[in-house]
């Protein structure tokens, strides 16, 4: 008994090490799959629409995909990276209006807050101001503009170029081509009492993923719209960067919406105190919106993901992956769930 314990443990060992050590090739394997599930659900749903065959629905998916990508690289880019280099020429700017802000109204607030000791806790932050020298805004604008360039070499890391990008593409076009011969491929090799079961957490896990992909879309399109209105009707400036970073970062959950309101909410200070909590609570109300109207309406069978597993997944990949194991980190979870309902026999 002791041997077969020793053993298992043995056997687990082993293979969270191969797991780990082939990390990087599995995270690109992950990608083509996802890539490849979000194709042919799209292909299904225009084979049925249009009532076609595959293959010619398959090549109107391609095409319709190049097609966004072309616009979005001509049409959406552009207006994005210039306002994106014009808020960092501006972050000195930005950074020198929230230390007048906050300067101007720190006598203010503290005689409301501390009465007669006012004096007093100014003189603390006199000292504090004396002792520590805080960058100016010229350093902090070329900081985040290594942190950008840090960031598009980590993406490239990620992909490691060229290659692995058309690794990638290529897996995701051949499985989305002949779906089906790689699932009996998986399956013919997968032992015959747990045959049926594999292949109901394939289907399932392909309905789970088709719910996400669909759902996230439309939600996050609704994001970004709302977001691009809202702050329009703010006068905040770089709305389209800031409505396109909401709109990308809502695929997220829970961190995502955070950090997309950063930006304009500190753009904002540049006018005054009342605007940051204007966008601060629109973005809220975007966010209730999407949650609990959006989503709920366009998902017919909404699948409960468990927050503790969501949670635990963003972390978990994240540490296992990089940062684009935080992107997937949600249709891993739903996989995940699926797997232990079916593994549990759970409904």
């Amino acid at each position: 008994m002791n041997n077969s314990i020793f053993f298992k443990i043995l056997v687990f060992s082993i293979c969270c090490l191969i797991f780990w050590s082939l990390r990087d090739f599995l995270l690109l394997i992950i990608c083509s799959l996802v890539i490849a599930n979000i194709i042919c659900n799209l292909t299904n749903k225009v084979k049925n629409i249009l009532k076609i065959q595959r293959s010619l629905s398959l090549f109107l998916v391609l095409i319709f995909l190049a097609f966004i990508f072309l616009a979005s690289v001509f049409l959406i880019l552009p207006p994005f990276i210039e306002e994106v280099n014009e808020l960092l020429i501006d972050v000195p700017n930005i950074l020198t209006r929230i230390n007048f802000i906050f300067n101007s109204n720190l006598e203010r607030i503290n005689r409301l807050l501390y009465g007669n000791d006012a004096d007093n806790i100014l003189d603390m932050y006199k000292i504090f101001n004396d002792f520590i020298i805080l960058p100016d805004g010229a350093t902090i604008a070329k900081a985040i503009k290594e942190s950008f360039i840090n960031i598009i070499n980590i993406a490239g890391n990620l992909g490691s170029g060229l290659i692995r990008i058309v690794f990638v593409l290529v897996v995701s076009l051949m499985i989305s081509i002949e779906p089906n011969s790689y699932k009996e491929g998986v399956l013919f090799i997968t032992p015959k009492a747990l045959r049926n079961k594999f292949r109901n957490i394939i289907e399932k896990s392909n309905i789970a993923l088709s719910n996400w992909m669909f759902s996230i879309v439309i939600s996050s399109i609704f994001v970004g719209l709302l977001s691009l209105i809202v702050l329009s009707i703010l006068d905040i400036k770089y709305v389209v960067s800031n409505a396109i970073i909401a709109m990308a970062l809502n695929i997220i959950p829970n961190i995502g919406p955070v950090i997309s309101a950063i930006f304009p909410i500190s753009i904002a200070l540049l006018d005054n105190l009342w605007k940051p909590l204007l966008v601060l609570s629109s973005y809220i109300i975007i966010q209730n919106i999407e949650s609990y109207i959006i989503m709920p309406s366009i998902m017919k069978k909404k699948t409960n993901l468990l927050p503790g597993l969501t949670l635990i997944s963003q972390f978990g990949f994240t540490f296992i992956f990089g940062p684009l194991g935080l992107i997937l980190s949600l249709p891993l979870a739903l996989v995940i769930q699926v797997i232990i309902k079916e593994t549990m026999n759970l409904d």
